[in-house]
């Protein structure tokens, strides 16, 4: 595989696996997330392969609906409708209110999606951890294709958002002058 052809690749699963995960954030809260973690940076897994990670969460003095586990029973609920498996609602003993909800869809190369439903006083807080599907190239090859001049060259690069809203677009790799790159037709 050439060098453009494992980008192209690498940038499809990429925005495919955000593009379930950004559904699933909508059935949530429909607002800006904070950013734990873009998810285009490429990690290696196997013996030779990469994968993607991304982490969200609701902003600070956001409640949900009900308790954890009506909130963990409604999208469990949703994402058996909506064509994910091997869904699991795992709940703490004691006085632990959290919930938490994996689940995965291959097909959209989401490897496992969790989301954590964490109660608290004065605010309650979402977090969604979701690893992409490992994919055969090699994870330094795809890090350094979406940097153009890297390592040689040193220019900064756009910081990525601190917060976004499920419905925005997402970008994957950075122009030569380091501007983030979007791309037409992604989500």
């Amino acid at each position: 595989m050439t060098g453009e052809e494992l980008f192209d690749q690498a940038r499809e699963v990429n925005f495919t696996y955000k593009a379930a995960v950004a559904d699933v954030q909508l059935q949530l809260f429909d607002g800006e997330w904070t950013v734990e973690g873009y998810g285009d940076s490429s990690e290696q897994c196997g013996d030779d392969g990469y994968m993607f990670r991304l982490g969200r969460s609701t902003p600070f003095e956001w409640r949900f609906e009900g308790s954890p586990a009506e909130a963990g029973e409604r999208i469990a609920a949703w994402l058996d409708e909506n064509g994910w498996s091997d869904i699991k609602t795992r709940t703490y003993s004691g006085d632990v209110d959290n919930v938490l909800v994996e689940a995965e869809k291959p097909e959209s190369h989401v490897a496992l999606l969790t989301i954590d439903f964490n109660p608290g006083e004065r605010s309650d807080m979402i977090t969604i951890n979701a690893d992409s599907t490992c994919e055969v190239g090699d994870a330094n090859e795809v890090f350094e294709l979406r940097r153009p001049g890297y390592p040689d060259d040193e220019r900064s690069l756009e910081v990525q958002p601190s917060a976004e809203d499920p419905t925005a677009k997402p970008s994957f790799g950075y122009t030569e002058d380091g501007k983030r790159r979007f791309w037409p037709n992604a989500r």
